[in-house]
């Protein structure tokens, strides 16, 4: 697929967010909705290899019976109220369709049996849009209809989608698989403290993209797809052992990095409205979570296999790991905002 193609497909994704950003007619968000993943799914099977085919065709048939399920919720909206306003009150089959259909698309548990075997399937970069960029549309609209007799609902969905992104991501030693099963926990989280503070859930949803944005872009730069490929990141590029080890720990949220603030502005909210037995088996989840996460890091750091003299500086001749590079810098960059923006986040977290 040329350039040109691959940016117009790209803007076309970007398009369809903002569209659903911008509207508060459940018609016009169905539209935006489908226009960004039409496009996003030639971009999907751009390699044309078999592996990447099945997860662009799973991709599309759960992004197919999502957005089903969410023009049917919308339709009996319209015809039960006259409207296809958001803002309306929504009767009680409205509000469960269309709380499947957003559980389908961001991949919260028990609709996330797709999301790690789909990014298994993908390369790093497409997998980065479909873990980052078209999440955030389903969790404005999650933000949007929260206050619904739905919200029991969603607590639920939330709690045992951190319960599963820890237990499932034990015995994983794919990378992307790993990152799939962080990204259903994290999504939990969200999904919890939007019901009590709508601006917290939004602060979470930025420190989350950033940290995993800075993962993905990392893990591509330096081709990891497992944990045993992690054994050379040393001979690779040394700096780079740093960089993913903190980032890793700050994903799973270990102070002082910044991924802590996701998890204290969530228990920060929880507590505050008493919910201290639903904060415990938070935390629980999250230390099932914390588990692979060292497993990462003691992999980079702590495993150093013997190697053969001549590979100690191949990471010297590796130009995808040229620090002049482009992408070299915007991984950095993002690496470090990921790792160090506790200061950033604090004064939003006062505001709130």
């Amino acid at each position: 697929m040329s350039r040109t193609i691959s940016i117009l497909l790209f803007l076309t994704v970007i398009l369809g967010t903002f569209i659903v950003l911008s509207s508060q007619n459940w018609f016009v968000i169905w539209i935006g909705l489908e226009i960004s993943t039409l496009a996003l799914i030639p971009l999907l099977c751009a390699n044309f290899s078999p592996r990447n085919i099945e997860a662009s065709i799973k991709y599309f048939l759960i992004q197919a019976l999502s957005a089903a399920l969410l023009l049917n919720g919308a339709m009996i909206q319209a015809w039960v109220t006259g409207s296809w306003s958001i803002l309306d009150p929504a009767n009680n089959v409205t509000m469960l369709c269309i709380s499947i259909a957003l559980a389908f698309k961001i991949g919260l548990a028990p609709c996330h049996f797709w999301f790690p075997d789909v990014l298994q399937g993908l390369p790093f970069l497409q997998g980065l849009i479909i873990a980052t960029w078209q999440k955030i549309a389903p969790i404005i609209l999650i933000l949007s209809i929260v206050n619904t007799t739905f919200s029991t609902m969603l607590l639920a969905t939330g709690l045992i989608s951190i319960i599963v992104g820890g237990w499932g991501g034990l015995n994983q030693t794919q990378t992307r698989k790993i990152l799939a099963f962080s990204s259903i926990a994290n999504m939990g989280w969200i999904v919890i403290t939007s019901i009590y503070s709508t601006q917290a859930a939004i602060i979470m949803l930025i420190i989350y993209l950033l940290i995993n944005t800075a993962m993905f872009l990392l893990l591509d730069l330096l081709t990891i797809s497992s944990l045993g490929h992690l054994n050379n990141t040393a001979q690779l590029s040394p700096i780079s052992i740093v960089l993913i080890t903190l980032l890793i720990l700050s994903l799973g949220g270990l102070p002082p990095l910044t991924g802590f603030m996701l998890k204290f502005t969530s228990l920060y909210f929880l507590i505050a409205n008493n919910f201290i037995i639903l904060s415990s088996i938070m935390i629980i989840g999250s230390l099932l979570s914390l588990f692979f996460y060292l497993r990462v890091s003691f992999n980079v750091g702590l495993i150093l296999f013997p190697q053969h003299i001549i590979s100690l500086t191949a990471w010297r001749n590796n130009s995808k790991t040229n620090y002049l590079h482009p992408n070299t810098w915007l991984t950095s960059t993002l690496a470090t905002i990921g790792i160090f923006a506790i200061p950033i986040t604090l004064p939003l977290y006062i505001i709130i």
